[in-house]
């Protein structure tokens, strides 16, 4: 599948940015979900802050390590097949996590199911909006990226009235039902030009028959393995590994990637250690979904149209995230929290969907299923290795103020990339 021409994007492009903002709104029901039922599930599982903040950990960790796979998946079985598929998996696993009895089965159910299913989904959707859209890929990426704010916007408030009337079981179940509806998406894109588009033809190998050459029938075993090892790394793009390019969009994103998916997980948390109600939390996270939202959109505009490089944006964005982060650890004010969470998620709108961008400008379209999914499975090892530290250093501490001011150094990282590439003029 190459890149569209004609119109940018057209139908099928806009059917596409509809399963990837999905798919973007159902992630958030489950891990912000999760966050605020935090406090419960430690309660009612009688476990500690660390393991429930891990097992969303653990289910940001398998999103990635099934992504270097997501390509092969698609190739084979075509994009509408596999959102279908992914999502019917996602919401099997929000009901079933509804009658289980302890943390143990909850994990398996959320990381096995739910992390293995939008793993494969995330990278299938990314990469068909980067192949249909040309000139107005930002703006296609950020209103796809909406999903993310939308899901911040509606099921904080949704979840904590879930939570409130029918308990976390209840809950989950409610949230199982609406994760079902990422299934609709793939129905749509079932069509003759969808699938043809979103499913290349299948390159079949020749097999040689009885008057196959001499030369073809001596060949060696070492040659043997080295044209199969060719045609396995080909396949997972495992020359990506050897490109200083692809390492330095890879630790933008990790490094980003890792700093907001903390601050989803354990913001709530640390509210609450700050003195404010579970209400006040909601709101905090209600207007910051709001300035991401609009972050996303405006993003899209200012780079189609060539008022900012993307390097510069996302230069900046980084410096004010990373300032807001340490701000967080900080504030005990309910107006100051609103602002720095506002500031915090407003920033993140920008870097995410600038590095999208960049993955694209800098690796060009052709490697954008790989990188997407090489670049997913390193953010799955950071998290695995250190998702449970913010937590950890709460139940040590007492307080979450070191957790977030690492958090914002960690954020931080991404400015050595960022600048790099835009002093080499490797970007635009």
């Amino acid at each position: 599948m190459g890149e569209a021409t004609g119109p940018d994007g057209g139908l099928m492009g806009w059917i596409a940015v509809l399963a990837w903002w999905t798919n973007n709104f159902m992630w958030v029901g489950i891990t912000k979900g999760l966050g605020i039922m935090l406090p419960t599930l430690k309660q009612q599982l009688v476990s500690q802050t660390w393991i429930i903040g891990w097992i969303v950990a653990l289910v940001i960790a398998m999103f990635g390590f099934v992504a270097p796979f997501a390509d092969l998946f698609r190739r084979w079985f075509g994009a509408p097949y596999i959102i279908m598929t992914c999502s019917a998996m996602i919401s099997a696993a929000a009901i079933a996590a509804s009658f289980a009895q302890t943390t143990l089965q909850l994990a398996l159910l959320f990381v096995l199911m739910a992390g293995t299913g939008w793993g494969i989904l995330n990278v299938v959707a990314k990469e068909a909006v980067g192949r249909c859209f040309t000139k107005n890929y930002a703006t296609a990426n950020g209103i796809a990226r909406t999903g993310y704010s939308a899901g911040l916007f509606v099921f904080t408030p949704l979840v904590q009235l879930f939570l409130d009337t029918y308990g976390w079981r209840g809950t989950t179940l409610l949230i199982g039902g609406i994760m079902s509806h990422g299934v609709v998406c793939g129905a749509l894109m079932v069509t003759k030009g969808a699938a043809d588009s979103t499913k290349p033809k299948t390159d079949y190998q020749y097999l040689a028959g009885k008057n196959e050459s001499s030369a073809s029938r001596g060949t060696t075993v070492p040659s043997r393995c080295c044209a199969s090892w060719e045609k396995v790394s080909g396949s997972l793009n495992l020359g990506l590994m050897c490109s200083a390019r692809y390492w330095s969009v890879a630790i933008i994103f990790c490094t980003t990637n890792f700093a907001y998916d903390m601050w989803i997980v354990y913001f709530v948390t640390h509210a609450l250690a700050q003195g404010f109600t579970i209400q006040d939390a909601s709101h905090f996270i209600l207007v910051a979904g709001i300035g991401n939202l609009v972050s996303k959109v405006v993003q899209g505009s200012v780079t189609d149209r060539g008022l900012a490089p993307s390097w510069c944006m996302s230069a900046v964005a980084t410096v004010v995230g990373s300032v807001s982060l340490c701000g967080t650890a900080l504030t005990t004010s309910y107006w100051t929290m609103m602002a720095v969470s506002l500031v915090m998620l407003t920033s993140n709108g920008v870097i995410f969907s600038q590095t999208d961008v960049l993955v694209k400008q800098v690796l060009g379209v052709e490697l954008l299923a790989g990188a997407f999914g090489w670049i997913e499975l390193k953010a799955a090892v950071l998290a695995t290795a250190f998702g449970f530290l913010p937590g950890w250093m709460y139940d040590t501490t007492g307080s979450f103020t070191a957790a977030f001011i690492m958090l914002g150094f960690v954020q931080g990282v991404s400015l050595i990339p960022l600048l790099s590439l835009g002093y080499l003029k490797i970007v635009k």
